[in-house]
Formats: C-alpha cells, sequence, structure tokens
C-alpha cells in the first residue's frame, strides 16, 4: 500500500524548493505562462445568465395560457399544424446562402477551428514542457519545446481524436434528448407536460450524459497524470505509452481508486484556499483602484471636451495592459497548485512504478 502522506509531503517539499529556493520573480512568471499553455491553470469560468430565459419561458406561458382561454371561450378546435412544405425549405436554404453568411460567418468559422488546432498542437507541446522544467527544477521554454516534438504531436493527434469522438457522443446524447421529447408530445403547441414526465423522457440522455462526463474526466486524469510521464521518460508515443501505463495501473487498481480520491479532495482543498487568497487580492485592489478611477474622472471633467475622446482612447490602451497584468498576476496566485499537483501525480506513479521517478535522474 503507497503511503500518500509521504506522497504529500514530498510534493510539498519538491514545490517548495521549485518555486521558493531562492524566491524568483522571472521564474513564476515563465512558470506560470508554462502552466498556463499546459492547461494546468484555468483562465476563467464563462458564466451563464438564465433570467432572460426565465423571462421569455413566464411570457409564452402567458401567451399560451392566454391561447388555451380564447379557444376553450370560441369551443373550437386548436388547427393542425402544416408541414413544412419543399418550398419553405428552399428559401431557408436560400436565406442562409446571403453574402453575411458567406462572407462573415463561415471563414468565422474556418478561422475559429485554425485557431483552435494550433492552440491544441502548443498546448500538447507545452504539457511536456512543464512536466520537464518541474522534473529539472527549471524554467526554459526554447530547448524543451524542440526536444518534445515526437511526444508532442504524438498528444496533440490524440487530444484531436479524442475531442472529435467525444463531440460526436455529446451530439448523439442531444439527438437522444430531442427525440424523448418529441416522441411524449414536448413540442407541440397544446401539449402540457409535468416536470417529471419531462424528466423520465430525459432521463437516458441525463444517466448518459453522467456516464460521459465521469469516462471523461477519468480518461483525462490517467491521460494526463501517468500517460505523459510514460511518454516523457520512455520518449514513447501515444499507444505503447498507453499500454505501459495501464499495466502498471492494473497491478495497483486500490491505491489508483485511493489517489483518485484523495486528489479530488486536494483539489477541493486547493479551490478553497485559491478563490479566498484570490477574493483577498481583488479587495486589496479596489481602493487603489478607486483612487486612480478618481483621479483620471477628475482630470477627464477638468480638460476641454474636445480632448476628452482623446484622453479616454489615452486612459484605455494604459488601463488594458495593466488589467492583463493584474489577471496574470492573479494566475501566478495558482502556480504552487499546479507544480503540486504536477509532483504529486509523478512522485506517486514513481512508487508504482521506480522507473517513472522523474525527480531520481539529473538528464534526459
Amino acid at each position: 500500500m503507497v503511503k500518500f502522506d509521504e506522497i504529500i509531503s514530498a510534493s510539498f517539499e519538491w514545490t517548495t524548493a521549485v518555486l521558493f529556493r531562492p524566491f524568483s520573480p522571472r521564474k513564476w512568471l515563465i512558470l506560470t505562462f508554462i502552466a498556463f499553455l499546459a492547461g494546468s491553470i484555468a483562465g476563467g469560468n464563462p458564466n451563464f445568465n438564465f433570467r432572460d430565459r426565465g423571462n421569455h419561458t413566464k411570457k409564452a406561458s402567458a401567451a399560451q395560457q392566454h391561447e388555451r382561454n380564447s379557444f376553450q371561450s370560441a369551443k373550437i378546435e386548436t388547427p393542425k399544424e402544416k408541414p413544412v412544405s419543399k418550398e419553405e425549405i428552399k428559401k431557408f436554404f436560400k436565406k442562409s446562402a446571403t453574402a453575411p453568411v458567406i462572407f462573415i460567418v463561415i471563414p468565422a468559422v474556418i478561422a475559429g477551428v485554425i485557431l483552435f488546432l494550433t492552440l491544441l498542437w502548443v498546448c500538447s507541446r507545452f504539457y511536456f514542457i512543464f512536466l520537464e522544467d518541474i522534473a529539472k527544477n527549471d524554467a526554459s521554454i526554447v530547448a524543451p519545446f524542440r526536444s518534445n516534438k515526437d511526444i508532442g504531436n504524438s498528444l496533440f493527434k490524440f487530444n484531436l481524436i479524442f475531442i472529435f469522438l467525444l463531440i460526436c457522443i455529446i451530439a448523439l446524447t442531444f439527438f437522444m434528448g430531442f427525440a424523448s421529447l418529441s416522441k411524449v408530445g414536448a413540442f407541440n403547441n397544446n401539449a402540457s407536460l409535468g416536470f417529471w414526465k419531462i424528466v423520465s423522457a430525459l432521463l437516458p440522455a441525463i444517466l448518459l450524459s453522467i456516464f460521459i462526463i465521469l469516462m471523461s474526466a477519468l480518461i483525462g486524469l490517467i491521460m494526463n497524470d501517468f500517460v505523459t510521464v510514460v511518454m516523457f521518460k520512455d520518449r514513447e508515443r501515444i499507444a505503447p505509452a498507453i499500454k505501459k501505463a495501464f499495466s502498471v495501473l492494473a497491478l495497483n487498481k486500490l491505491n489508483f481508486f485511493l489517489y483518485v480520491l484523495i486528489k479530488i479532495g486536494l483539489v477541493i482543498v486547493s479551490s478553497i484556499i485559491y478563490s479566498i487568497t484570490s477574493f483577498v487580492a481583488a479587495m486589496g485592489l479596489i481602493f487603489p483602484a478607486g483612487i486612480i478611477a478618481s483621479i483620471f474622472y477628475f482630470i477627464y471633467k477638468v480638460i476641454p471636451k474636445d480632448a476628452q475622446s482623446i484622453f479616454i482612447v489615452a486612459v484605455v490602451v494604459m488601463a488594458v495592459p495593466v488589467v492583463l497584468f493584474l489577471w496574470y498576476c492573479l494566475m501566478c496566485m495558482y502556480l504552487p497548485f499546479a507544480v503540486f499537483f504536477r509532483v504529486f501525480s509523478v512522485k506517486f506513479f514513481g512508487k508504482l512504478d521506480g522507473r517513472y521517478n522523474l525527480f531520481k535522474y539529473s538528464n534526459f
């Protein structure tokens, strides 16, 4: 049985050595950039606003209720919806093939796909750069970028195939949910389905979604924490590295299960600590930011109106780099956690198989 307290202690010790012995702001900035591109530091979470959706739902419900009351008072039957004709379909595609779609939307989609593939390729390479720098207690980019070319490209191909399959499975799940709702008549104008009837109709799609999320998280954990270590140490491509990693984990099922549980707990604790420290840091910036904003506002009011637009442009040009730098500093605050979790995975896998204890090697 692996002693996780020793692994956690050793991971904390190596993290301290990498980041604080000695403390180097330049090293922190470089490692944060590497960790960010490696996916070990998140840039932020999207915010979703359901307020408008709720308002539309209320308005739609009120309209449907008024329509039902009108029909009941008039004692007439609701006419059936006419099927979509071929002419209407042709008109739809004809409208879609307009200049804005052809010359704006399509190039934007192509540019987005190219940007996504480029970022995925870069991140696949930087994953090994981050691993090598942590193992060597270094902060280099150029040399590791060249030396990890083959295994980085191999990881990129796997990520590309995995993402494509995941998108296909998600699309299938949405299709299942849509078909289930259509089967119970949820899209009919006169349909009044209860909450539990909708849930029961969507239950297969919901269960499949949960299974997809859990399996994707498990595959991602195995690939990121263990397979990449094998690829880096043995200079193996993705297929043989997967076989080696799974052969090691198959002999240590209980240790792997405990590792997953302990890592989930550590992630929760680190998220709480980071949220608190980020909040405190943000609160510390509010007062000086307010003073600076007040000064700029006073200057804006004092200067002539002809110069106000130029002043606003100048303030925005100066403020954008400052805001980006402060955002980057907040990311730097998560660097100790990113380094710790990378070290923790390597230390654990090295305990399962001594060949993959990267910290006992000085040269690769």
